[in-house]
């Protein structure tokens, strides 16, 4: 499925707080008149968006899978769509089986502030230097541990995650940083990207994000870019 995360309080649902598990839960039981359970492949945080979140449950109901789609989506509203589903085996979990996630954060970096796309990047004024930025992402790939970067909530011995992909690649005025691996923790893209966004602003040298990765120490993380930028753009299984 696919959401535009700006008028929700993230993935998870929530008390009182409007979210996409909530919607989406809501959507099924209006299709099947039941509490249902639905799984997400990942928390997305309030704000940040998803091309193509993955979420299972388990359906009693005699429509199929592809008629499925039409049927949330006449319930969901318009700032959510569910673009395919499946049937899949009963040992299936859509954050469990998952093997590797793919986030993106995106830059646009001009002096005059974005109109139509304001509420999905994180508009600088200064230029961003593009080639250091991509530089300083290689050191991301491999199996590292993430404390400097993630949520200090995280528990210690949970913090090691591996990545497979890390690059930066520019689209006009807008910058692109597309991370994908096997698990993230909470605040970790977000983290990363406003420490990219100082080596692309000159703040720092390209080295300066490996060094303070392998500080692991959250004291020297930057500051957190805005959760607009953000997006998950698939899961694989």
């Amino acid at each position: 499925m696919e959401y535009d995360g700006a008028g929700f309080a993230g993935w998870q649902a929530q008390p009182g707080r409007r979210t996409v598990e909530s919607e989406v839960g809501s959507a099924i039981r209006g299709l099947t008149g039941e509490e249902i359970t639905v799984h997400g492949s990942g928390r997305t945080d309030a704000g940040a968006h998803a091309l193509g979140q993955v979420a299972s449950f388990r359906y009693p109901g005699a429509v199929s899978a592809q008629r499925l789609v039409g049927a949330l989506n006449a319930r969901l509203p318009a700032d959510v769509s569910v673009l395919d589903a499946e049937e899949v085996g009963e040992d299936f979990h859509a954050r469990h089986s998952a093997r590797w996630r793919h986030y993106r954060y995106t830059w646009l970096d001009r002096p005059s502030r974005p109109a139509l796309d304001r509420a999905r990047c994180w508009h600088l004024h200064r230029p961003l230097d593009e080639v250091a930025m991509a530089v300083a992402a290689r050191v991301l790939v491999g199996r590292h541990d993430w404390s400097t970067f993630c949520s200090a909530s995280e528990p210690a011995a949970d913090r090691v995650r591996e990545m497979r992909e890390a690059s930066v690649i520019r689209r006009g005025r807008f910058v692109d940083f597309d991370l994908v691996g096997t698990g993230f923790l909470r605040g970790l893209v977000r983290s990363i990207a406003g420490g990219l966004a100082e080596v692309g602003l000159r703040r720092h040298d390209p080295s300066w994000l490996g060094r303070v990765l392998e500080a692991r120490e959250r004291s020297l993380a930057p500051r957190t870019a805005p959760a607009r930028g953000l997006a998950l753009v698939g899961v694989e299984y």
